[in-house]
């Protein structure tokens, strides 16, 4: 820089703040609040003409010390508002009395003044805490004005940036105790403040997250990731994500994003600030609440559909009963060499499976008991079959059914236990249901250990294995792994444990998926006997 003309930004914190301002067309302080200048040069000549320059301006006053010895001196003696300070003096330099006044705290802008060739010492002293620096010349001390009143302006800039600094450093140490987890980034993204709260709910110590990237370790924690810098800043954005903790928890938050903003230009913001709490416990009951109005309303159209089933079921029965009792008739009508005897006899069976399949859809329909019974777990499961089974072998399944013999009896419900049956079926045919030849099999045995097991299997699409651990909760977004709507599963999680049982699922590619349900038995709890004996 050779002169004032030429001059780059100041280099200070906030010496941008006044770019484009008042300052930058040389307008001056009020009339009532003059600037007061101290000078330290020892050149009479050109600290007359400085004086004369401002005096000229009618809003500055100055005093003048001839080396650094007076300069202390005054500085005891007065406040002024800049210091205009030369480089060289018989008793010390420039740069030394700038790092003592830096070293005292001094609150007071000075601008170094030096001669041509001096840029490099200009440089150094504005690196050590010059605000500003002015090349000596008859010529560019006709924008001391300009220069004084820009430094004077930008250094109260800096001081009020530093005083909300310390006031949010103070609001900070109040925030350490608060319940609330607290994360703030500067404009540059950086994080700068992580309260013990923030330690607590996502796991991560304060020295692991302060001064790395807001972006890279805190926004991939949550779903969806915040909106870091948001366009509306004026506005506190509060939203409710998932996010992942240390520790591998998936947790709910409340989270409300503010601007942090510079109190005294209202220009420049210094950030953002996110308040973070842990809502997990309300979101876990909201859920619970849905999935118990879900399961009402399921109740209720399950109702609506029983009762309809049950009168769509006598008004079958009647036809059927009639066509039943006239194939009869018709049979023995026919000479027992008649071609016609084979076919009535077709008829008459046909009417029999029909309306064995209306009586099991009547029981089906029918509420279950609220007292335990002692049940056969085979007679639940082939009830199950006659009503789900022709589905599945008309989508081209074939069905293998393998019941072993003297089963012990359960405790139970059973047209509970059917449903269960008929759900798992129901979704093992849904994993099969691509064109293509495939086998279900339901098979029962009992253990040693006095329980019985009831396996629905299938050799249709896997399960993968990371929905395999969560296969039995409630899932309200739909269909798992292609199969049922997202609730069947958790249905019959709840069946087998009404019944103190278990349930649990393999699947993988090359032996399909197999759904295990684990029931006591009447034998293991301590009394009933085998059927038979």
């Amino acid at each position: 820089m050779t002169d004032a003309t030429s001059r780059p930004v100041s280099h200070f914190i906030g010496a941008d703040h006044g770019e484009g301002r008042s300052g930058e067309t040389g307008d001056s302080p009020p009339p009532q609040a003059k600037v007061r200048v101290l000078l330290v040069d020892d050149d009479i000549n050109y600290s007359s003409l400085v004086k004369d320059v401002l005096g000229f301006a009618e809003n500055y006053s100055m005093d003048r010390a001839a080396n650094l010895r007076e300069m202390w001196s005054l500085l005891e003696r007065g406040a002024y508002d800049v210091l205009l300070l030369d480089y060289s003096f018989p008793d010390g330099t420039g740069l030394d009395a700038l790092n003592k006044m830096v070293e005292q705290k001094r609150q007071i802008p000075i601008i170094i003044v030096t001669g041509r060739g001096d840029e490099r010492v200009a440089a150094q002293a504005i690196q050590q805490g010059a605000i500003d620096y002015l090349v000596k010349s008859p010529e560019t001390v006709f924008e001391l004005p300009v220069l004084i009143n820009k430094a004077v302006r930008n250094y109260a800039y800096q001081i009020e940036r530093i005083r909300s600094l310390e006031k949010i450093r103070y609001q900070a140490l109040l925030l350490d105790n608060v319940r609330d987890a607290v994360v703030v980034w500067d404009s540059d993204g950086k994080i700068t403040f992580w309260n013990p709260a923030a330690e607590r709910l996502y796991g991560w110590p304060a020295s692991q997250m302060i001064g790395r990237g807001v972006g890279e370790v805190y926004a991939v924690l949550f779903s969806p990731p915040p909106v870091l810098m948001p366009a509306d800043a004026g506005s506190p954005v509060e939203v409710e994500r998932s996010a992942r903790t240390n520790h591998g928890e998936t947790i709910w938050i409340g989270s409300r994003i503010t601007e942090l903003r510079d109190e005294y230009s209202g220009n420049p913001f210094l950030g953002f600030i996110d308040v973070t709490r842990d809502i997990t416990i309300r979101k876990q009951a909201e859920e619970q609440i849905r999935a118990a109005q879900s399961s009402l309303v399921e109740n209720a159209r399950l109702a609506a559909l029983g009762e309809l089933a049950s009168g769509v079921a006598h008004q079958i029965n009647n036809p059927l009963t009639a066509i039943i009792a006239e194939a009869q008739i018709l049979g023995r009508q026919l000479a027992p060499d008649s071609p016609a005897r084979e076919s009535t006899a077709i008829i008459e069976q046909a009417g029999w499976k029909a309306q064995q399949a209306v009586q099991d859809l009547l029981e089906f329909s029918r509420a279950s008991p609220d007292t335990l019974q002692s049940v056969s777990v085979n007679e639940t499961i082939q009830k199950a079959v006659r009503m789900v089974g022709a589905p599945i072998q008309a989508g081209g399944g074939g069905l293998e059914i393998q019941l072993a013999e003297d089963l012990p009896t359960v405790q139970g419900y059973p047209a509970r236990l059917e449903d269960m049956w008929v759900n798992l079926l129901l979704l093992a045919r849904d994993a099969i249901a691509d064109g293509s030849p495939h086998r279900i099999f339901v098979r029962s045995s009992a253990r040693a250990d006095k329980s019985v097991i009831v396996e629905v299997g299938d050799d249709g699409r896997e399960i993968p294995a990371h929905e395999l651990d969560t296969l039995f909760e409630p899932h309200f977004a739909g269909a798992v792994a292609g199969r049922g709507n997202g609730m069947e599963f958790s249905i019959c999680r709840e069946i087998a444990r009404q019944h103190g049982g278990q349930i649990r699922a393999t699947s993988m590619a090359d032996f399909g998926t197999i759904v295990a349900v684990e029931l006591p038995t009447e034998v293991g709890n301590g009394f009933g006997e085998h059927p038979g004996h």
